[in-house]
C-alpha cells in the first residue's frame, strides 16, 4: 500500500515537472518568436526610411527621434552623443562613418531576420542584408535585445568583421568618445 502511494506521488511529481518544463519551453519559444517579429518589423521600417526621399536627418537620427523607445537608455544616450559630435564638426569624421543599424555605408535592398539566440538575459539576432538580390553569406549585423517593461529594446549591435574578429557598437562609440576627449584637450 505504501509503495503504491509513493509511486502515485512520484508519477504526480513527474507530471508536474514535465508540465513546468513544457510551459517554460513554450514561454521561451514565444519570446523568441516575439523578438524575431519585433526585429524584422523594425528593420522593415528602418530600411523603408533609409530609401525615402532625401532628408536633413540621417535614418539613425529619425529613429532616435521617432522610435527612441526601442533603444535602451544607455544605447540611446551614446548614439545621440555621437550624432551631436558629428553635427558640430561637419566635413570631419569624428563619429560613426557607417549606419550602425544597417552595419553599412550603403543601403542594401532589404534585411532578413533569421536565427534568434538566447544568451543570459538578452537575445542576439542574426540579420542578413540582401545586395543585388542575393543574401549575404554571414549575418550583416547581430542586434542584442532585452525585454524591458514588456517591450523589446536594442541594447547593442554586434558586427562580425571576419571569422576571428567581432566588434560591437557600444565599444566603438566608447572609443570614438575617448578619441574626441583626447583631441578636445
Amino acid at each position: 500500500m505504501v509503495a503504491r502511494k509513493n509511486r502515485a506521488g512520484l508519477i504526480a511529481a513527474l507530471l508536474i515537472a514535465i508540465a513546468g518544463f513544457t510551459w517554460q519551453s513554450c514561454a521561451a519559444a514565444d519570446e523568441t518568436a516575439s523578438c524575431q517579429k519585433f526585429v524584422q518589423s523594425f528593420y522593415d521600417w528602418y530600411v523603408a526610411k533609409s530609401k525615402g526621399p532625401p532628408k536633413n536627418d540621417s535614418t539613425l537620427e529619425i529613429a532616435l527621434k521617432a522610435r527612441n523607445d526601442v533603444f535602451s537608455a544607455e544605447l540611446s544616450k551614446r548614439l545621440k552623443e555621437d550624432v551631436a559630435a558629428a553635427a558640430k564638426s561637419p566635413g570631419e569624421v569624428v563619429g560613426l562613418d557607417f549606419d550602425p543599424i544597417l552595419a553599412s555605408q550603403i543601403d542594401p535592398e532589404k534585411y532578413q531576420v533569421e536565427k534568434v539566440m538566447h544568451s543570459g538575459n538578452s537575445y542576439v539576432v542574426d540579420v542578413y542584408a540582401f545586395i543585388d538580390g542575393k543574401k549575404e553569406t554571414k549575418p550583416t549585423v547581430q542586434p542584442e535585445l532585452v525585454q524591458s517593461n514588456g517591450k523589446w529594446q536594442f541594447v547593442n549591435f554586434h558586427y562580425l568583421i571576419d571569422k576571428n574578429k567581432k566588434d560591437d557598437l557600444l565599444s566603438t562609440l566608447k572609443i570614438l568618445r575617448e578619441d574626441r576627449q583626447k583631441y578636445k584637450n
